[in-house]
C-alpha cells in the first residue's frame, strides 16, 4: 500500500531530479544576439548615458531650468548625438544584453560622473567662498561708514 509520504518523496525526486536540470540547462543555451544595423559605438554610448544622467539629475532637480530653455531631453539626446528613437532603443537593448559591456560603460560612466561633480563641487566651495568674501568687505565698507557718524554722534552726546 502507497502511503502520503512515499508519493511526497516521489514528486521531489521528478521536482530535483528532471524538471529542475531542465530549468538549467535552458537557461545556460544563450543565444548569440546580432548588433543593430546601426550599432553606436561603446565611447558614444557612454557620451550619451552620461548626458541622459545629467540631464535627468536636472530635470529632477531642477525642472524649471529645462523648461526655461524649452528643453526635452530626450529630444536634446537625439539631436545632439544626431540618432533617432528607433536606433537609440536597439543599441539600448544590445548593450543590456551585452553584459560585461554594459558593466563596463555604466563603470565609466559613474567615473565620468564623479569627475564632473568633483568639479562642481570645488567651484561651488570658490564660488561660495568668494561671496562669503564680498560679504565681508560690504560689511567692512558699511562699518567705516558709519564711523564718522558715530563719532559725530558721540561728540554731540558728551
Amino acid at each position: 500500500m502507497l502511503n502520503v509520504s512515499s508519493l511526497t518523496g516521489k514528486f521531489y525526486f521528478l521536482l530535483l531530479g528532471i524538471v529542475v536540470p531542465f530549468f538549467v540547462m535552458s537557461c545556460s543555451d544563450v543565444q548569440k544576439h546580432e548588433p543593430p544595423e546601426n550599432l553606436i559605438s561603446r565611447e558614444k554610448m557612454i557620451d550619451i548615458f552620461t548626458d541622459m544622467i545629467i540631464l535627468d539629475a536636472l530635470d529632477r532637480n531642477s525642472p524649471r531650468t529645462l523648461k526655461s530653455y524649452n528643453l526635452k531631453t530626450s529630444g536634446h539626446i537625439l539631436k545632439k548625438f544626431d540618432l533617432d528613437s528607433l536606433t537609440l532603443a536597439q543599441n539600448i537593448e544590445y548593450y543590456n544584453l551585452e553584459f560585461e559591456t554594459n558593466q563596463d560603460i555604466y563603470n565609466e560612466v559613474s567615473s565620468r560622473i564623479e569627475a564632473k561633480k568633483d568639479k562642481i563641487d570645488s567651484i561651488v566651495k570658490v564660488r561660495d567662498s568668494l561671496q562669503a568674501e564680498k560679504r565681508r568687505i560690504q560689511a567692512e565698507k558699511t562699518k567705516d561708514s558709519l564711523s564718522p557718524i558715530k563719532s559725530m554722534i558721540k561728540q554731540q552726546i558728551n
